[in-house]
């Protein structure tokens, strides 16, 4: 449900949001009430600043960051936040923060996920302000996918979805994002960070890669329009990102800041092309910015924290932002950032300095300025509101200004915080989820998209295929883990009768050498996991399992050496890119048949089996007289033709 747009004054009871007729309030002698924002509430300065904040609470560790006797704990906190603490709850009561972003750890079922989403909204309501959070996630699908995957039907990525356009125009990307709404929705966020508006033109880009959903950006438009509108008539904001355009880096901006080396003309002609024409046709309601260096848009510097002049980033540049975005392009949305904790902001300036620069540039909400891991950082926020509030005082920041983004902030609020879900009770707001994500067409589209998006790369000769056909006895898959092989044996054992044979890449050559299958599948999942897909910057420092016990290199060695034992043998060879396509120019010569599928994400079901839909695909593929019908929507140019290499293959 979406609020209609009038003067309302926006209020809580303990479980519910009510709208009111807006009124004035004078028993605030502390407001500044000279300004009465949009929804008819006064709110003090600091409550404004407060409303252009949103924080992550994805873990916390109550004990501290040290022992009482002042030995340091774990170097990471990494006890995720599966229902609201009470010291968390009572900083959002404090400080009246505008929004929370959930991550996949905060998210474990159905109605775990409710509970929390009602306790955050219990917690702002009792605020100063009264007024609801925004309540984000990053639910793009494919890689950066947060909703518990064996509950939540979940759907192959961007790249997939631009390979099905030929054949099925915008059908995957709106019928996709409606979903992914409708199950946002019934579980109480109100904002999706999505879709990327991402131009992949760069084979090398770590971050963007598949979460793009082409190359040409008039396709990356229309596949956005379309997703935006789907996001938006289901009733969650929807976040195209990243602004000005992430896709031409070799660099992730959670690791350092990225630089882009366009003209003028082609940024354009590519980059901004698919930001000004969604905006024209679907009006998002928010946009995200990009920690990159755009030379071509701004080219002026910032003093570091260590005193050296630094090019601006997109995120603190008036002229991308307000110039640009604003006053060229004609958005009316909101204007959130990209989390301030990454490496190409945090790297170079001060949380708080940050924040005042990205507001001074035309920016309305700051995303994760301040981590909140460890009871000493429960006033890390003050502090922030502390800043923009004397930047206020000392002129360094427009009022006016900041009153108009604070309207901007609030009619989001109007229009996307339902009413209707707070004021279900826990049971009926937990039923109700559940019976949604259970629905049988969710899984059914998702089998669809991975069906249609997988792609041949190359037309192989007819005469090899089938690949398994009814007198195929052994196959064997190598992958870079277990898990993935296990998966391929699942969807492998519904379609044949033939022995399934899981490799370990380890001792794959000497397997493979001492007994050949009749077809070998090897599936790469290349480039490394990235900091957004794990989940967050602190992730790149985080001890964790590998996706590979090998390296990419290796790997290679060892996926070339089967492929050619299999083939001098008589055997059928077939190389899957379950990530990046690009790779598949690498194994040309040893590949009878080459496959991309965008995706490679599975889940455990009752059973303990892994199933993922992109699986099924393959499996069917692989005993089809018919090639794929996807199309590549990247160019995968042969290995030495551009002097590229793969991202992460080094």
């Amino acid at each position: 449900m979406k609020i209609l747009l009038r003067p309302v004054l926006v209020t809580f009871s303990a479980l519910a949001l009510t709208l009111s007729t807006a009124c004035s309030d004078n028993s605030r002698e502390t407001r500044e009430e000279s300004d009465t924002v949009a929804s008819g509430t006064p709110l003090s300065l600091r409550e404004k600043i407060a409303q252009k904040i949103m924080l992550d609470i994805r873990f916390y560790c109550a004990d501290g960051a040290q022992s009482a006797e002042g030995t340091p704990h774990s170097p990471h906190c990494d006890q995720p936040v599966t229902s609201l603490l009470p010291a968390l709850g009572e900083m959002i009561r404090r400080t009246g923060v505008g929004g929370i972003i959930l991550f996949a750890d905060n998210l474990q079922d159905s109605a775990q996920i409710v509970g929390l989403n009602r306790s955050l909204q219990e917690a702002a309501a009792k605020s100063a302000s009264r007024t609801p959070l925004l309540i984000g996630i990053d639910q793009e699908g494919g890689r950066v996918n947060r909703l518990p995957r064996a509950e939540a039907a979940a759907f192959a990525g961007n790249m997939a979805i631009g390979a099905t356009y030929p054949h099925h125009g915008e059908h995957f990307a709106a019928a996709t994002a409606e979903v992914m709404a409708d199950q946002l929705r019934v579980l109480g966020f109100n904002v999706n960070f999505a879709p990327t508006l991402d131009v992949n033109s760069n084979p090398e880009n770590p971050v963007i890669n598949v979460r793009s959903y082409a190359e040409t950006p008039e396709i990356v438009a229309d596949l956005g329009a379309a997703s935006v509108a789907a996001f938006q008539r289901q009733g969650i904001a929807a976040t195209v990102k990243h602004f000005p355009g992430h896709g031409d880096t070799s660099v992730d901006s959670h690791t350092g800041l990225p630089r882009v080396e366009r003209t003028l003309d082609k940024a354009n002609a590519i980059d901004l092309l698919p930001f000004a024409r969604v905006i024209e046709q679907s009006q998002p309601a928010l946009t995200m910015t990009a920690h990159i260096q755009y030379p071509a848009l701004d080219n002026t510097t910032l003093r570091s924290r260590s005193g050296e002049q630094v090019l601006v980033p997109a995120t603190l540049s008036h002229k991308i932002l307000t110039e640009l975005l604003r006053e060229q392009m004609g958005y009316q949305g909101v204007i959130v950032t990209d989390a301030m904790d990454m490496a190409g902001i945090s790297d170079y300036f001060s949380a708080a300095d940050a924040v005042v620069k990205t507001f001074a540039a035309g920016a309305d909400i700051a995303l994760m300025p301040v981590k909140i891991r460890y009871p000493e950082d429960l006033y890390r926020v003050d502090e922030i509101i502390d800043r923009v509030e004397n930047a206020v005082a000392s002129g360094e920041l427009s009022s006016e200004l900041l009153d108009a983004s604070v309207r901007r902030v609030l009619k989001l609020k109007q229009e996307f915080v339902d009413p209707a879900w707070v004021q279900q009770d826990q049971e009926s707001a937990v039923a109700s989820a559940q019976s949604l994500l259970a629905t049988p067409a969710h899984r059914t589209l998702a089998r669809e998209l991975a069906t249609a998006a997988l792609t041949a790369v190359s037309r192989p000769d007819t005469a090899k295929l089938p690949v398994i056909d009814v007198g195929t006895k052994h196959v064997q898959v190598l992958a870079p883990n277990l898990a993935v092989g296990e998966a391929f044996k699942v969807a492998l054992s519904a379609v044949t009768a033939a022995e399934i044979e899981v490799l370990d890449p380890a001792t794959a050559s000497e397997t493979v050498a001492r007994r050949p299958a009749e077809a070998l599948v090897v599936a790469s999942i290349v480039p490394a996991e990235s900091a957004v897909e794990l989940g967050g910057a602190e992730d790149l420092e985080r001890p964790r399992k590998p996706l590979r016990s090998l390296s990419v290199a290796e790997l290679y060695d060892v996926y070339r050496d089967s492929m050619l034992t299999v083939r001098q043998r008589g055997g059928k060879t077939v190389f899957v890119s379950m990530r990046s396509p690009y790779e598949a120019a690498r194994f040309t010569e040893f590949a009878d048949m080459r496959l991309a599928s965008y995706d490679y994400k599975a889940f455990i079901d009752a059973d303990n089996q892994m199933h993922g839909p992109v699986y099924r695909a393959l499996a069917e593929a692989l005993v089809s007289r018919e090639l794929p019908q996807g199309q590549l929507p990247v160019t995968v140019a042969p290995v030495g033709a551009t002097g590229a290499t793969i991202a992460g293959s080094k």
